[in-house]
């Protein structure tokens, strides 16, 4: 029993490693072309795809609800923090703006929250005072699996 397992093991590993080399090999004469995908490329689309979502007025009216509850205690002097204007992201004001508005009315709680954790905060704070706003505009806030932050400043009035 132990030969046959061993003899079924051995020609399914065999048979396995030269199936690759086999398709390698083909050609069967019918003028046909296969080309691979740059995966650069696809990489590429793929993040501007995620960055452009990510900088719409659409995101940050979702974003609201959440950042209270962002861990922000993690960001120290050597962490990225950026700070974006909602002037700078991608919608249209005059639509997206009521949302926009209600979203804040209705997470003015969570915003008060939001606000006093960026104040304990050193880091995010002097970054948001080096830009020259106040932490009362911050509506939102993202954190990156890289450890950076971005704080949304509502700069519409």
């Amino acid at each position: 029993m132990k030969k046959t397992i061993i003899a079924t093991t051995m020609a399914t590993l065999l048979a396995a490693t030269a199936l690759p080399v086999l398709a390698q090999d083909v050609d069967a004469g019918a003028g046909v072309t296969v080309e691979t995908p740059d995966v650069d490329a696809a990489v590429d689309t793929a993040v501007d795809a995620a960055a452009g979502v990510a900088d719409s007025l659409t995101s940050v009216t979702a974003a609201i609800a959440g950042s209270a509850a962002v861990d922000l205690s993690a960001v120290t002097d050597e962490s990225q923090v950026n700070v974006v204007l909602l002037s700078s992201l991608e919608g249209d004001v005059a639509t997206e703006g009521a949302a926009l508005d209600e979203a804040l009315s209705a997470n003015a709680e969570g915003a008060s929250t939001l606000q006093a954790n960026i104040d304990g905060n050193a880091a995010i704070k002097a970054k948001l005072d080096a830009e020259g706003y106040a932490t009362s505009y911050v509506v939102a806030v993202k954190t990156d699996a890289d450890g950076s932050v971005t704080l949304y400043v509502d700069d519409r009035a």
